[in-house]
């Protein structure tokens, strides 16, 4: 379909620096875009012809093919690698968008859940994992028995390169500062409490913040991020306290059972306090701080805004989120 690719590429070129030669995209197939990103994905040659299955000589010849049809050179050696040009880093994006769409028009108009057997690749932080993923596989499993869920494990941080790369399809997760070019809606929203085991004493304490500080803290730290930190530690700034951290945990995986047996303590997010005090012998208090309420929400990327099937995975996290 070279002229829906010419299209979707050439729009939003910039006007200066014509090319020499002129660039020649009504030539342009799905094969050598999906070629194109392929290559600056991987920055090899053998690996991209990897990737699809291709080998290195259809693979070179795919890059020789596109640097005659766009007029560049798009990847140029650097020592043991490649370096994308410009013109290759301003025309991914678009290329990427363009093999979307045309991707979409394979799909049925009407996405059928029944039989559908379609992978959907997500990042859900643990909180939301512990809170959601239940009830949405007991759901998937009623209503679309064939579709597959891929839980990726990554810095949260990441996400966004995932999804510009075409490797995520949904993230479920609490990140202040997501990248501009993903799309959004929000989940719910949620609050910090503190919890300890049920006989602690903290419970009807009176507690001020150097007391906090003082107690034995767990915290949850995924990947070496801290999103979990972040309030807590910005609103003890201003008293020039920190909390005296015991022990630090990757997830939030048997925090309950560790706290119920000891005299530390955890901030966790009140949704999740309620559902770990009725796991163990645990229960939470409030906070002597004063922190604002925090989003918890999907993120997915553009090129699936109008996939009847992103669609429906969406609508299916907002029912679940009602009930978490």
């Amino acid at each position: 379909m070279p002229g829906i690719a010419f299209v979707m590429i050439h729009a939003g070129l910039p006007a200066r620096a014509p090319l020499s030669p002129p660039m020649k995209l009504q030539d342009l197939d799905l094969n050598l875009l999906r070629a194109f990103d392929a290559l600056m994905r991987e920055r090899h040659v053998t690996r991209a012809g990897e990737r699809l299955e291709m080998s290195q000589s259809s693979m070179s010849v795919s890059l020789a093919k596109l640097r005659d049809l766009l007029g560049d050179e798009l990847l140029m050696r650097a020592g043991t690698g490649w370096m994308p040009t410009e013109l290759a880093l301003v025309l991914w994006p678009r290329v990427q968008e363009a093999i979307a769409a045309l991707e979409r028009l394979t799909e049925p108009v009407r996405f059928d859940p029944a039989t559908s057997t379609q992978v959907f690749r997500l990042i859900v932080i643990d909180y939301i994992d512990l809170l959601m993923m239940p009830s949405v596989m007991r759901r998937i499993r009623q209503e679309a028995p064939g579709v597959r869920v891929h839980m990726l494990q990554t810095n949260p941080h990441h996400f966004g390169e995932m999804m510009a790369a075409g490797e995520l399809d949904l993230a479920l997760t609490y990140f202040p500062n997501a990248p501009a070019y993903v799309k959004g809606r929000k989940l719910f929203s949620d609050r910090f409490l503190g919890l300890a085991a049920r006989s602690h004493p903290v419970h009807g304490a009176a507690l001020d913040v150097p007391s906090f500080c003082a107690l034995p803290h767990v915290t949850i730290e995924p990947d070496a991020s801290q999103i979990y930190n972040v309030q807590i530690d910005a609103a003890l700034e201003p008293h020039g306290l920190r909390r005296r951290v015991q022990m630090i945990k990757p997830s939030f995986l048997a925090l309950p059972f560790v706290l119920e047996t000891s005299d530390m303590v955890a901030s966790v997010p009140a949704r999740l306090a309620r559902r770990m005090s009725r796991m163990a012998e645990v229960e939470a208090f409030d906070l002597p701080l004063d922190l604002p309420l925090f989003d918890v929400r999907m993120v997915w990327h553009p090129r699936t805004d109008h996939s009847p099937a992103h669609e429906w995975l969406r609508e299916l996290m907002l029912a679940c989120a009602r009930d978490a």
